[in-house]
């Protein structure tokens, strides 16, 4: 079964390439792709010396953080996409989360796609060296009322998350642009 991997910021230069497919036997954990992964790409650098993943590297199944689901033991399906992102490091961050109140889910998926994403699932959307997952709760911003606040949280290339999340704060601010 084929699975789609994307790579980003150093993680992307190991590899030499942003996107790749590798065919991979049923019941392979998200783990055995990593462990493979780092012996046909030395300069990834994924686990430690015990064999645990490096701390704050960020992996996500189909739009999902693997943290949420069975961790580095995640089966992968054909068909999905994994994306790798290496630990924050240096002068900017790679991963930032946003909330915005008064826009829905739809609206917020809508204005990721307008600034150039494509919806990977219903709640995330990848573009050119960025992906966004987007999730919503109610707030009470006083004794009987409530509000939907929208939370993003973007991820990729550092310099690029800094243009991306201001033209989504625009769009997000004018909620109707």
């Amino acid at each position: 079964m084929d699975i789609e991997l994307r790579f980003f910021a150093t993680f992307r230069e190991a590899v030499g390439e942003k996107t790749i497919t590798r065919e991979i036997e049923g019941g392979t954990t998200v783990d055995d792709l990593l462990y493979a992964l780092e012996e046909e790409y030395p300069d990834l650098d994924i686990h430690t010396a015990e064999g645990d993943l490096r701390e704050y590297l960020s992996i996500l199944k189909n739009g999902r953080d693997i943290s949420f689901l069975d961790g580095p033991e995640t089966t992968l399906e054909p068909g999905d996409t994994l994306s790798i992102f290496p630990p924050v490091a240096g002068g900017c961050e790679d991963v930032v989360e946003r909330s915005f109140r008064g826009i829905s889910e739809r609206a917020a998926m809508h204005y990721l796609e307008r600034i150039g994403g494509e919806s990977i699932t219903e709640q995330s959307v990848a573009g050119e060296d960025w992906e966004a997952v987007v999730s919503s709760e109610k707030v009470e911003i006083g004794p009987s009322l409530q509000l939907t606040e929208v939370s993003v949280r973007f991820e990729g290339d550092c310099a690029t998350l800094d243009t991306v999340i201001e033209a989504f704060a625009k769009k997000a601010v004018r909620a109707g642009g």
